[in-house]
């Protein structure tokens, strides 16, 4: 497995950009749900001795989307998320720095799709390195506003749930004593 390191200000964002097979599915989604089921490439990535949780690791895959240049799927410790910003930042910056995908001074645009959908990148160049990334990221939308939400040692919640490239709960800290 030929791995290149990567951070995005200290988040660990590893890449795989050899040596493992795109795992089977007609979509990123699809594959994504493959590695989190079989758990085979995540548990040798992921835990000791070659990982830990301080580690998030890509697998380079190819596009399904042809507005893409490169697809890829998020491995983190506790799941494998639809989309990640810091991940994406690895993700472009290995791409670029790698030469696998052609870089252009000062500034490189290209599309990536993720198992969330497809995110916009800009990359700013500098002596054939990435210096700054900016990402755009898959739509986000509200869910659900006001949902009622049972938890255990602390009763019902009043959230709001949202999507930004993986699903969040919103909760006003002083209904749990914060």
């Amino acid at each position: 497995i030929h791995v290149v390191s990567c951070h995005a200000e200290g988040e660990v964002g590893d890449v795989i950009v050899g040596g493992v097979l795109p795992p089977p599915g007609e979509t990123l989604w699809e594959q994504r749900t493959f590695l989190e089921k079989d758990e085979t490439l995540r548990n040798f990535v992921l835990n000791e001795p070659r990982g830990g949780v301080f580690r998030h690791v890509n697998l380079l895959v190819p596009p399904k989307n042809p507005n893409a240049a490169m697809g890829f799927l998020i491995m983190e410790p506790a799941d494998t998320p639809p989309m990640s910003g810091s991940n994406s930042i690895c993700v472009s910056t290995v791409l670029l720095d790698t030469g696998m995908i052609a870089m252009q001074e000062p500034k490189t645009e290209f599309t990536l799709e993720a198992p969330g959908g497809l995110v916009s990148i800009s990359a700013f160049c500098e002596g054939g390195k990435a210096k700054r990334i900016s990402v755009t990221n898959v739509p986000s939308f509200v869910d659900k506003l006001d949902a009622k939400l049972v938890v255990d040692g602390i009763g019902e919640l009043t959230v709001d749930t949202a999507y930004g490239g993986d699903s969040f709960v919103l909760v006003d800290a002083k209904q749990v004593g914060v």
